[in-house]
């Protein structure tokens, strides 16, 4: 690792992390070191170094065997909660427009000029299917 990969800075959580990390390491490394220990006691020390290693990289942001850094992930989760939201306003604007057309107002003419009423119609038939191609697009279909 180079100085340009350590961060100036560390939380008060991942220090604490950090410093269970080792408890566990060290924890390990006695227990194998113990004359008698059993097989099981020496693999559920392993597993709770892999545990605590595990939550280390959790709280700091690393990702093990991953080519993200932690500035990429905390990017795509906003990015995904962004997508999530726009695709609740979708879901919400394409029910309004089926409530529209199907409360029947824009079927009947009444005094309106004809040609308006179509064009009126048209337009919220288009949006209906720009809506719903993407809610399909949102949902993977």
């Amino acid at each position: 690792m180079t100085s340009t990969d350590t961060k100036a800075d560390y939380t008060a959580e991942e220090i604490k992390a950090y410093e269970a990390y080792l408890s566990a390491l060290a924890e390990h490394n006695i227990t194998c070191a113990r004359a008698g220990a059993t097989t099981k006691q020496k693999m559920d020390a392993a597993f709770a170094v892999d545990r605590a290693l595990k939550h280390f990289m959790q709280v700091a942001g690393l990702v093990p065997d991953s080519t993200r850094s932690p500035e990429d992930i905390r990017t795509i989760e906003s990015l995904t909660k962004e997508l999530a939201g726009q695709n609740e306003a979708i879901r919400s604007a394409y029910a309004m427009l089926i409530g529209i057309q199907h409360i029947g107002v824009f079927a009947w003419q009444g005094t309106a000029d004809p040609i308006e009423h179509g064009a009126c119609c048209t337009l919220l038939d288009d949006a209906g299917t720009v809506l719903r191609l993407a809610l399909d697009k949102a949902d993977g279909a």
